[in-house]
């Protein structure tokens, strides 16, 4: 009886739905993207730098955005419909039948770094919510640091998914060569990625238009936003979440009343993950903590020297919700990541991928080859970095030495790194692969107590991968440091 009633309800929804159309209005005044979602509009993607803000409307709606707003663009109807030719397979996005033979093929071709998918829970309608685990043989993964991935917690948004099964690809093609950041990575940590983390959205998307956001709890309205329903500060206020059942962000009845909800955090809770990355769609962003009142956290500093290096390669916006969008957003996924676990602080981002809309993508294999490699840089750094951070705290060791970013980087030939040096000094400097390798010793004739300047001729035929940098200082003393080289 409570399926066929659900059924009735989805019906009337569906027959309601006008075509949607992502319309982007031009230069609006500082502070309307509140008062817009005060209005209801579905915000998609705001950019505060280039001054624009992307709202869903239907297209009978257009002819009063354009006498309202001077200067406005209709977007391609792919950025926001899942065209009708895809609606069985999502185009070049993942369908869920093709996620599912994805990660079983996965593990049946590198059965000793991937796992079977496994069942962690069940979504509204009783669709299983499945993870799998990534690592190698190489030590325990018991007490590897685990480090979390998911997407499509948002049912519209395929192109975070897109991003972590290619990280996936990326580390199991390059474990035995190529790129020995992946062997670092899968020996160093483990891995928990939950590819689908509202399944029953994401189904209905594809026969019914790509447009739907929340999950299927349509028992009030048309479902409940799910990285609104968090436990921190889950209701803060009604503009960073909605109490109206019919507002693409609201936030349910209570903290946690969804079962998507309750089966990511009970998962989070029993791996205890170092780091996460929360992955959303689109425009191009890395947000961290907190989103609920656009403070910083105690640990701003770190959030945001971790978010510059994770954006370098791409260059996406890194900031808080409030700072990048404009707007704030309560009850969402990365703060109750850092701040209401009961356990220690995760470093917690969400990733907006810097794709076309929704569903730019679904004719367009290029364009999802190109967020993708945007978005791997900032996976593998974020899983370099997270081991071996010790804890959140306030805390600061001098080292011996500090090793500074590579430029260029990719490396034709010469590469040039700052190289900060406490003490009296080096006595030796040298470049080591991860196998322990000597790749380069290098001169400390010139080298102050201080900064230098460090010119490296890259021999040819060094691979991309993860390189450390030892020094022993003139005291005895010894230090360490890791850069990435890309050729």
């Amino acid at each position: 009886m409570r399926k066929m009633l659900i059924l009735c309800v989805m019906v009337i929804f569906a027959a309601g739905l006008s075509a949607g159309r992502i319309v982007r209005i031009n230069s609006l005044p500082q502070g309307s993207v509140t008062a817009l979602m005060e209005e209801g509009f579905d915000i998609t993607s705001v950019d505060m730098v280039r001054g624009y803000t992307d709202v869903m409307v239907p297209e009978e709606m257009i002819p009063e955005l354009e006498l309202r707003f001077p200067d406005i663009e209709v977007m391609p109807l792919e950025w926001g419909e899942l065209l009708a030719e895809n609606s069985k397979n999502a185009g070049y996005y993942y369908s869920p039948d093709e996620n599912l033979a994805f990660w079983c093929t996965l593990a049946a071709d590198h059965s000793d770094l991937a796992d079977t998918p496994v069942n962690i829970g069940q979504s509204y309608l009783g669709e299983d919510i499945y993870m799998i685990k990534l690592t190698s043989p190489i030590g325990d993964s018991d007490y590897k640091p685990p480090i979390l991935f998911n997407s499509l917690i948002h049912a519209r948004e395929p192109g975070g998914n897109s991003v972590v099964i290619d990280f996936a690809m990326w580390l199991t093609d390059n474990y035995d060569g190529g790129d020995t950041r992946a062997a670092w990575i899968l020996d160093n940590t483990t891995l928990y990625i939950v590819p689908i983390a509202n399944p029953d959205g994401y189904a209905y998307n594809l026969p019914s238009g790509g447009y739907h956001r929340k999950n299927m709890n349509f028992t009030l309205g048309d479902g409940v936003d799910l990285n609104r329903n968090w436990g921190y500060e889950w209701g803060y206020d009604n503009i960073g979440s909605s109490p109206k059942p019919s507002d693409d962000t609201y936030r349910g009845t209570a903290p946690f009343s969804e079962p998507e909800t309750q089966v990511l955090r009970d998962f989070i809770l029993s791996v205890n993950p170092i780091a996460l990355m929360n992955y959303h769609t689109y425009g191009g962003y890395l947000l961290f903590p907190y989103s609920y009142n656009n403070s910083a956290t105690p640990d701003q500093t770190t959030f945001q020297a971790w978010g510059s290096a994770m954006t370098s390669y791409n260059g996406y916006y890194a900031g808080r919700c409030g700072q990048a969008l404009g707007y704030n957003a309560n009850g969402d996924q990365v703060d109750w990541s850092y701040s209401g676990n009961g356990m220690q602080g995760i470093m917690a981002f969400t990733p907006e991928v810097g794709d076309n809309g929704f569903w730019g993508g679904q004719n367009d294999t290029t364009l999802i080859e190109e967020f993708c490699e945007d978005c791997r840089y900032m996976n593998i750094w974020l899983c370099m970095t997270a081991p071996g951070f010790t804890g959140i705290t306030g805390e600061s060791i001098e080292p011996l030495l500090a090793v500074g970013q590579v430029t260029p980087n990719p490396v034709v030939g010469l590469a040039s790194f700052s190289l900060s040096v406490s003490g009296s000094g080096c006595a030796d400097l040298a470049i080591y692969d991860t196998t322990g390798r000597i790749i380069a010793d290098l001169p400390t004739d010139e080298l102050v107590s201080g900064e230098n300047q460090i010119l490296w001729n890259v021999p040819a035929g060094t691979p991309s991968g993860l390189y450390i940098i030892r020094a022993r200082g003139a005291d005895g003393t010894t230090g360490a440091g890791r850069f990435t080289l890309l050729r």
